[in-house]
């Protein structure tokens, strides 16, 4: 079985596993009152209670997929390769790994569970994942290039997660957006560790992919389940470390520069809104910390898109771009320098009508 049979594979799995533990969280929420209410936050517009047990849902078929694949590989499954076996079965430092990423991914989701139950101030939050992502920077991954420099690889490694996490967490603010970005980024991030031959990665990758798709179909417009903090804190946690394993740990990065660049690529979106919506509240002299309507997706609406066609729009863009990422593993410098300037040409262009438009309004 090569990698991309084996994503396939995974993928199914897990789409399958996650439509079905969605609704029944969705069905819990309403049960014990585990609901987003409307205005319930200054920021938030949804006009009707939604169950937000969204997050319990993805990471429960997560866990579940890793969780019984490890089972079967520890039993010796005939259906399981054998380099999967010995790669990141129980015993290989692959395994060790996995159990770091498995363990961020649980402290996450009750991280943000109970801010969506009882929600906390920014700099709790704020306090509780840096210190989450500071334990997974230290054990789980590191830099391979930086491998002499312990502490430097740690402290990149944690900034980078750090950001993601919040890129994404901030973004989720209109039905299947972030559900749709996680798809598409994992399937990206995965196809890059197929092309690889990086099983880890690309099992993360497929899981992932599969779980944001079949939350996705929950949660699209109109959204019948949120995904919540406990959700955005699992997508943002798991494309962040996926772009970090597929070209700074066992990939590309030491073949090459221009690899290192993937993640940034595939992520563009998110990153762009991050930095745009800090600069934003910045020049408006508010705290970076408080909830808005500037982000992409808002202003997309603003210039006239229903807020469904606003996250069709900005999906396209993550696909467009990521997709042009890929060619970065194997082109020329010359070509991936082209492939850059692209990106970076279209978020100018996104900026640029985005500004016009609030101009003239």
């Amino acid at each position: 079985m090569d990698p991309w049979q084996l994503q396939i594979t995974v993928f199914a799995i897990a789409l399958s596993v996650a439509l079905i533990t969605v609704p029944l969280c969705r069905a819990l929420a309403w049960k014990i009152n585990f609901l987003d209410k409307p205005l319930s936050e200054g920021h938030k517009q949804h006009g009707k209670a939604t169950p937000v047990l969204g997050g319990l849902g993805m990471v429960s078929a997560w866990l579940g997929t890793i969780g019984g694949g490890l089972a079967l590989a520890a039993v010796g499954c005939a259906y399981i390769p054998a380099e999967i076996i010995h790669g990141i079965g129980p015993g290989s430092d692959k395994f060790d790994q996995l159990m770091i990423i498995c363990g961020g991914v649980v402290a996450f989701l009750v991280l943000g569970m109970w801010d969506d139950r009882r929600p906390m101030s920014a700099k709790v939050k704020l306090s509780g994942q840096m210190l989450i992502l500071l334990v997974v920077a230290h054990w789980g991954v590191h830099i391979d290039m930086l491998s002499g420099h312990p502490y430097l690889s740690t402290l990149v490694c944690w900034a980078w997660m750090l950001v993601i996490l919040n890129a994404i967490n901030i973004l989720d603010n209109m039905d299947g957006l972030v559900a749709g970005i996680g798809t598409i980024a994992s399937l990206f991030f995965g196809a890059a560790a197929a092309i690889q031959g990086q099983f880890l990665v690309g099992m993360l990758s497929a899981v992932t992919c599969a779980v944001c798709c079949g939350f996705w179909f929950y949660n699209r417009n109109p959204a019948s389940i949120f995904m919540g903090d406990a959700g955005s804190h699992f997508v943002g946690f798991m494309l962040g470390v996926q772009g970090f394993l597929v070209t700074w740990s066992n990939g590309s990065a030491e073949k090459a520069a221009l690899p290192m660049l993937l993640p940034f690529l595939i992520l563009a979106i998110p990153i762009f809104d991050l930095a745009a919506v800090i600069i934003i509240r910045l020049s408006n002299k508010k705290p970076i910390y408080i909830g808005d309507h500037n982000h992409i997706s808002h202003r997309f609406v603003r210039m006239g898109f229903s807020r469904r066609n606003a996250v069709r729009l900005i999906h396209l863009l993550t696909f467009v771009i990521g997709a042009g990422a890929l060619a970065l593993l194997r082109c020329s410098p010359a070509v991936g320098m082209i492939l850059c300037a692209q990106a970076i040409g279209l978020l100018i262009f996104i900026t640029i009508l985005h500004h016009t438009q609030e101009t003239k309004s």
